[in-house]
């Protein structure tokens, strides 16, 4: 089979690989469609751990090929899609219901093969089916958007909250539209690129701020004075990350959703979090969110087909990353067919 091998930072091959087969409780997936992330892209440029060489990708939808002995539940032919993470089920954290948080964690495209391939293995029990309604690019939004359904509950976002999205790529605009159904009467979104606050507007952003033009805390507090309930970083930004403690009320909650890079720290005030009892939060992963995300999008609730900004075979998977962040990107789509 062809695949997208990351063999270390910055240097990722399409090159060819003997077909995967299925252990006995695994599924043989043929890749349709596989999203392209902020932790790709962490992965090329060596911000974001690896088990090199390995497969890169993990937002993706497919259709089953061929199941292994043990599985039930699962044929071929069924449309799927994944959670691309699989844990060990008996660590301290599993077993305290914290499985994304697992000792073990094992995530594909990152310590095991993923799926910018056109051939992926999965644990049966990390694999859903998807109507036929829903096409195989919308299908791979499924995993960023369970990881963003479960960064919106961790914030706690109630009726009637302002809420500030600081960046607008894909997860900004995921948090947008499940923050909207969450019940926020204000949504402020930051963000430099036009096309990226143009897509946040067909989200549900109330309130459009260009940072680049405008200063973000007088913005916000021409909506709500005290500041936001809830704040989200999104870009992965230590700049962004720093400027939080300021933007958020006083008992708000600050959520860093955005991957920024491994050993860099921004300045925290202790006494200005301990004075403003502020909350700050991390997001990491998308527990037991996999199943909804499949309902959201095949009820229509969450949008996701106008974030594909552009699509790709997987021979040209290398240019992925020179396209990434640009101005007229937003979701790369990298398709097997």
């Amino acid at each position: 089979m062809k695949a997208a091998v990351l063999y270390q930072a910055g240097d990722v091959r399409v090159t060819s690989l003997p077909d995967p087969r299925p252990g006995p409780e695994e599924a043989l997936i043929r890749v349709r469609a596989c999203g392209v992330c902020g932790t790709d892209n962490s992965l090329f440029k060596g911000d974001y751990p690896a088990s090199y060489p390995v497969v890169i990708g993990h937002e993706f939808a497919g259709e089953v090929v061929e199941v292994g002995a043990a599985v039930r539940g699962l044929a071929a032919g069924d449309r799927v899609t994944a959670d691309p993470n699989r844990v060990c089920r008996s660590c301290a954290y599993c077993r305290a219901g914290l499985e994304h948080l697992c000792q073990n964690l094992s995530s594909m495209g990152v310590h095991r093969d993923g799926a910018d391939a056109e051939y992926c293995l999965a644990p049966a029990s990390n694999v859903y089916r998807i109507p036929d309604s829903l096409s195989y690019e919308e299908a791979a939004f499924c995993e960023p958007l369970a990881c963003a359904i479960h960064g919106v509950e961790l914030a706690g976002v109630r009726l009637g909250d302002t809420v500030l999205v600081i960046g607008a790529g894909p997860m900004g605009n995921l948090i947008t539209q499940l923050a909207a159904r969450a019940g926020a009467a204000n949504i402020v979104v930051s963000e430099p690129l036009a096309l990226r606050r143009e897509r946040a507007a067909e989200s549900g952003a109330t309130h459009l701020v260009d940072p680049a033009r405008q200063d973000v805390d007088r913005e916000l507090r021409k909506v709500q004075r005290i500041g936001a309930d809830v704040v989200f970083e999104v870009a992965g930004s230590s700049e962004a990350q720093a400027s939080c403690l300021s933007l958020a009320r006083k008992g708000g909650t600050i959520v860093f959703f955005g991957v920024g890079p491994q050993g860099r720290a921004i300045p925290v005030n202790p006494f200005q979090v301990n004075e403003n009892e502020l909350t700050i939060r991390g997001s990491f992963n998308n527990p037991f969110a996999t199943l909804r995300a499949v309902e959201l999008l095949a009820s229509g609730a969450c949008r996701v087909a106008n974030l594909i900004s552009h699509r790709l075979p997987l021979s040209r998977y290398p240019e992925v990353f020179r396209l990434f962040g640009g101005p007229d990107t937003l979701k790369l789509m990298v398709l097997m067919d």
